[in-house]
């Protein structure tokens, strides 16, 4: 349709078309439209609209050529590790205690790992995949922070029109969390993303956060403040997540810049 836009202009398209959908369906089939609507539009965008996707480089872009197996190891521990910190924090200052997985743990865990790369491949392939190659003339900082703050926007309609997500918290405090998380993730996500040069791990990372726990607060946590575990300390954005994704956050990039500074020159195209 449209197979001269430039990167700066499919960006534009491709994030208007997926927050339109999330405005449009996040009260829709319990929110599942709004999950897959990045890689739907990164589809409509490779077949329709660019029509990329009708030749090897289009679909190149999304990085889906090599797994990145390196990185695997920080990818789980910045995410499944940083949830698994986060809880024993919570466990430590009394606001709840471990206890054996029970409640069809197994059963859950299974179902978990079936579903849940799923879905965190049906963002990760918009967010990381389409969006943050198309970015890049902003600079790799600026198009992971541009990232985040869509990836708010995005989930906004889903926090404030249904009762679905985050709606036991006090919303003055669940906000300012789950902002300040997500941007913290897309930073840590980004970084993954270009230091694998694939967008495998940011799929794994995506997977492992949400997984874990979600696993650890419905099997193996016990706790009288439900929701100062899951809201404000310990949940998907709660303060010690936060911590913990921008101090890996931090790591990943420091990680990055160095490796950056020791690639000779003519392997940038310089």
């Amino acid at each position: 349709m449209f197979e001269r836009l430039s990167d700066r202009t499919s960006s534009i398209v491709f994030i208007v078309l997926t927050l339109g959908i999330s405005l449009g369906t996040a009260n829709v089939a319990g929110g599942i439209i709004l999950a897959f609507s990045p890689v739907l539009v990164t589809l409509v965008m490779l077949l329709v609209v660019t029509r990329e996707g009708y030749s090897r480089n289009g679909w190149g872009r999304l990085g889906m050529g090599r797994l990145g197996l390196r990185i695997w190891p920080f990818t789980v521990a910045a995410t499944a590790g940083v949830s698994v910190l986060a809880t024993a924090g919570t466990v430590a200052f009394g606001f709840a205690r471990f206890t054996a997985p029970h409640d069809d743990w197994a059963k859950s865990a299974l179902i978990l790992c079936v579903t849940g790369p799923i879905l965190a491949f049906a963002e990760e392939i918009g967010w990381r995949g389409y969006l943050q190659p198309r970015l890049a003339f902003l600079g790799e900082r600026r198009a992971m922070l541009v990232i985040g703050v869509v990836w708010i926007a995005w989930h906004l309609p889903y926090i404030l029109l249904t009762p679905y997500y985050h709606s036991d918290g006090d919303m003055a405090l669940v906000l300012p969390l789950f902002g300040a998380s997500v941007i913290a993730f897309s930073f840590l996500i980004g970084y993954l993303r270009v230091m694998a040069g694939s967008v495998w791990p940011a799929v794994l990372a995506h997977f492992a956060h949400n997984a874990t726990f979600a696993w650890l607060l419905n099997h193996a946590i016990s706790t009288k403040h439900p929701v100062i575990f899951s809201e404000y300390l310990a949940g998907d954005t709660g303060l010690f997540v936060f911590i913990g994704t921008a101090a890996f956050a931090l790591v990943a990039g420091v990680r990055y810049s160095a490796a950056a500074s020791r690639r000779p020159a003519h392997a940038s195209g310089r």
